[in-house]
Protein backbone atom coordinates (compact mmCIF):
# COMPACT_ATOMS: atom_id res chain seq x y z
CA UNK A 1 0.00 0.00 0.00
CA UNK A 2 1.63 3.69 -1.23
CA UNK A 3 0.65 6.74 1.24
CA UNK A 4 -2.12 8.01 -0.91
CA UNK A 5 -3.93 4.68 -1.06
CA UNK A 6 -3.54 5.15 3.09
CA UNK A 7 -4.78 8.49 3.12
CA UNK A 8 -7.58 7.39 0.62
CA UNK A 9 -9.09 4.49 2.70
CA UNK A 10 -8.67 6.79 5.53
CA UNK A 11 -10.20 9.81 4.71
CA UNK A 12 -8.28 12.78 3.31
CA UNK A 13 -10.92 15.07 5.18
CA UNK A 14 -9.68 13.61 8.55
CA UNK A 15 -5.78 13.86 7.69
CA UNK A 16 -3.96 17.09 9.18
CA UNK A 17 -0.72 18.07 8.12
CA UNK A 18 2.32 20.18 10.09
CA UNK A 19 4.80 21.51 8.24
CA UNK A 20 7.98 20.85 10.09
CA UNK A 21 9.21 24.42 9.04
CA UNK A 22 6.37 26.01 10.86
CA UNK A 23 7.28 23.79 14.57
CA UNK A 24 10.95 23.10 14.37
CA UNK A 25 12.51 23.68 18.06
CA UNK A 26 16.45 23.73 17.17
CA UNK A 27 18.11 21.56 14.12
CA UNK A 28 21.34 20.59 14.70
CA UNK A 29 23.86 19.21 12.07
CA UNK A 30 25.49 15.91 12.98
CA UNK A 31 28.26 13.37 11.07
CA UNK A 32 24.93 11.15 10.02
CA UNK A 33 22.32 14.02 8.75
CA UNK A 34 19.79 16.44 10.63
CA UNK A 35 18.87 16.02 14.24
CA UNK A 36 15.33 18.57 14.27
CA UNK A 37 13.27 18.70 17.53
CA UNK A 38 9.68 20.09 17.29
CA UNK A 39 6.70 21.29 19.03
CA UNK A 40 3.11 19.87 18.01
CA UNK A 41 -0.09 20.07 20.03
CA UNK A 42 -0.65 16.55 19.50
CA UNK A 43 -1.49 15.06 22.92
CA UNK A 44 0.89 12.33 24.35
CA UNK A 45 0.10 8.96 26.63
CA UNK A 46 1.30 6.09 28.04
CA UNK A 47 1.48 4.57 24.28
CA UNK A 48 2.93 7.74 22.58
CA UNK A 49 1.01 10.31 20.48
CA UNK A 50 -2.97 9.36 20.77
CA UNK A 51 -2.61 10.27 16.82
CA UNK A 52 0.36 8.39 15.01
CA UNK A 53 2.36 10.65 13.09
CA UNK A 54 4.14 10.09 9.33
CA UNK A 55 7.09 12.25 8.41
CA UNK A 56 6.86 12.92 4.33
CA UNK A 57 9.60 14.64 2.56
CA UNK A 58 8.18 16.41 -0.74
CA UNK A 59 10.24 18.36 -3.32
CA UNK A 60 9.74 22.36 -1.73
CA UNK A 61 9.75 23.55 -4.89
CA UNK A 62 6.60 21.14 -6.41
CA UNK A 63 5.04 21.66 -3.59
CA UNK A 64 4.84 25.07 -4.21
CA UNK A 65 3.73 25.00 -7.84
CA UNK A 66 0.89 22.94 -7.05
CA UNK A 67 -0.47 25.10 -3.80
CA UNK A 68 -0.15 28.21 -6.56
CA UNK A 69 -1.57 26.10 -9.25
CA UNK A 70 -4.23 25.33 -6.60
CA UNK A 71 -5.21 29.38 -5.38
CA UNK A 72 -4.88 30.31 -9.05
CA UNK A 73 -7.65 27.73 -9.93
CA UNK A 74 -9.89 28.49 -7.03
Amino acid sequence: MNLSELIAKYGDDKVSFQKLDDCVDTMNMTKNGTKATFVTPERLNLNGFEKLGLIVWLDRDQVAAIIAASKAGA
